[in-house]
């Protein structure tokens, strides 16, 4: 049992109210309410429709973010995408049933590699980066000139949350904490995103954290195929501890309509202290043959710096321009 709660603070000068209602405009000296779920919608339905490809996207540009943890969790709502989880917590995805490596990722269109465990470096870990940081995630399903070509199913882009789009100041965030029902164990995570903007300059600062203490205990066995006998079965006992903590922050500058400089910093990690102790039991005839035991206590941990600058410049004698330089 998890119970947590969620809160957007607005500066007065931003005159806003978040609530589950349309939008509606009203005098000056009353409350502008603004729909939080029905706004992020509606945005995910016009970036689609304006999209040069076949792509999904999930918007949280509204006052709302996104409700969950990591972006594996956030990405699992699109369709044709399924999620991979590791002891519970979502890890990877699958667009349209392929393997995790067919998929490309970039953030903010800068390509990533994926690194674990296993040497499969196309494989991303999507539970190493926050939700909270991210205003758009845009699974490409066709590709474009203007994006990487090494992905065979998709490409992902996960877009970090721009300043720039809500003016004033504002605050989002999440609490929660909760015990695990086997073993006892707590679970908490908390996020906190705090932005301002004027017209022309805008700043961004976050942080996110997770914990997960748990224990699982697994019971499989094997089974002769003709005669359906037990064959060997295993006992197995897992206890992990795991944390996740991130931290972002970015500025922008728009000197005139349609020109923005930037610069953002990501720093995110992903800690798991696991036991695993495994009994394996051979069985013949109803008999316990061969008893066999296995005991691993290990640490793992993976860490990521991302830092951007960049630039937009757009109806440049009807092109658009961009660069960015990228430290990962």
């Amino acid at each position: 049992m998890l119970c947590g709660a969620a809160f957007a603070l607005f500066a007065p000068g931003s005159n806003a109210f978040a609530s589950e209602t349309d939008d509606t405009t009203q005098s000056e000296d009353e409350i502008v309410v603004t729909g939080s779920i029905l706004t992020s919608q509606k945005a995910s339905v016009r970036a689609k429709r304006a999209a040069d490809n076949l792509a999904d996207i999930a918007s949280a540009d509204a006052a709302a973010r996104f409700p969950d943890q990591n972006a594996a969790a956030a990405l699992a709502r699109l369709p044709a995408v399924a999620v991979q989880r590791d002891q519970g917590q979502e890890r990877y995805i699958q667009v349209r049933g392929a393997p995790n490596r067919w998929t490309s990722v970039s953030i903010d269109g800068v390509p990533m590699v994926g690194v674990d465990e296993g040497g499969d470096t196309r494989a991303f870990r999507f539970d190493a980066i926050p939700a909270v940081m991210l205003s758009e995630m845009v699974i490409n399903k066709s590709l474009t000139p203007d994006l990487q070509a090494d992905a065979i199913v998709a490409t992902i882009d996960l877009k970090t949350y721009s300043p720039l789009d809500r003016k004033g100041f504002h605050i989002d965030g999440d609490i929660g904490y909760g015990f695990m029902a086997h073993g006892g164990g707590q679970q908490r995570q908390g996020s906190l995103r705090a932005s301002w903007a004027n017209d022309t300059f805008g700043v961004v600062l976050g942080g996110s954290h997770y914990l997960r203490d748990q224990v699982t205990d697994n019971r499989e066995a094997s089974y002769d195929e003709e005669t359906g006998e037990a064959t060997s079965f295993s006992i197995r006992n897992y206890k992990l501890e795991r944390w996740n903590n991130g931290l972002f922050g970015g500025v922008e500058w728009s000197p005139e309509a349609g020109q923005k400089l930037y610069a953002k910093v990501i720093f995110s990690e992903f800690n798991d202290n696991e036991e695993r102790n495994q009994y394996d039991f051979g069985v013949s005839d109803g008999s316990v043959t061969s008893i066999r035991g296995s005991f691993n206590d290990g640490e793992y941990r993976n860490r990521n710096y991302i830092g951007t600058i960049g630039g937009d410049y757009d109806d440049l004698n009807g092109f658009t321009t961009s660069f960015k330089a990228n430290y990962t």
